[in-house]
């Protein structure tokens, strides 16, 4: 299965560390625009909302279910993180992969809407 990050879990971040066994594939961006905000220091947050916001930038990974099951752990799935596959494209190549949407709703119209998190 691919894996979308956006996140502290890409390379050169504190928790890519994560992804050691895990197959780079390559950057992409979201399809579909989805508002992502970075409310915290080192926590970017993408929000479910399809249609707002930035195609978001990312790497795509091949994962395995037991690396799933630790990122799940890290992402506080389901209380803090739900996810689920959305398209993303890299070289005009549509990829399905599951990423990470935070679970609260939160009010982002006043925030600064991020492409990519750096």
């Amino acid at each position: 299965m691919y894996l979308f990050v956006y996140g502290t879990l890409k390379q050169g971040f504190h928790n890519h560390h994560l992804l050691a066994d895990a197959e780079f594939i390559c950057n992409a961006a979201s399809k579909q625009n989805y508002p992502m905000v970075n409310t915290e220091e080192y926590f970017p947050y993408l929000i479910d909302n399809e249609g707002h916001g930035y195609n978001v930038k990312g790497e795509v990974y091949r994962i395995d279910e037991a690396i799933l099951e630790m990122l799940d752990i890290l992402e506080g799935y389901p209380q803090h993180y739900t996810r689920r596959e959305i398209e993303v494209v890299s070289l005009g190549i549509d990829l399905l992969a599951i990423t990470y949407f935070l679970n609260e709703k939160i009010e982002y119209k006043d925030l600064e809407l991020l492409e990519s998190f750096e």
